[in-house]
């Protein structure tokens, strides 16, 4: 679980390589409580897209410090003709996936941070 703008969220950790590429592809929802947590090994300018998503979705990245340096809102699924890959604009660490309307529902921000909870 982690905490961020005071809102607690039970996150799935994406840690290997196989886990982070296929994501929350393929699901039919998300709880609004619920969230991705991706967990690279080092910084970097790690690019997400949308393929074989089924619902919108808030992305937030975070350095290695985990406070957010970049933000995509209300990501729609890919379409066959279209799917973006998008970069963030400074390197990060973690990148936690939300439903759609997170960010703006809480306030999220350059420069806030996430805490785990034990």
């Amino acid at each position: 679980m982690i905490v961020i703008r005071g809102v607690v969220l039970n996150v799935e950790l994406a840690k290997t390589p196989s886990d982070q590429e296929r994501g929350l592809s393929g699901r039919e929802s998300m709880s609004p409580d619920r969230g991705m947590l991706f967990v690279f090994q080092r910084e970097s300018s790690w690019g997400f897209w949308m393929k074989g998503m089924r619902f919108s979705l808030d992305i937030i990245w975070f350095d290695s410090n985990r406070k957010v340096i970049f933000i995509e809102e209300n990501l729609p699924p890919c379409s066959p003709q279209y799917c973006p890959v998008y970069i963030p604009t400074a390197s990060s660490m973690f990148v936690l996936e939300v439903n759609a309307g997170f960010v703006q529902a809480h306030g999220v921000s350059f420069g806030d941070t996430f805490n785990f909870l034990v």
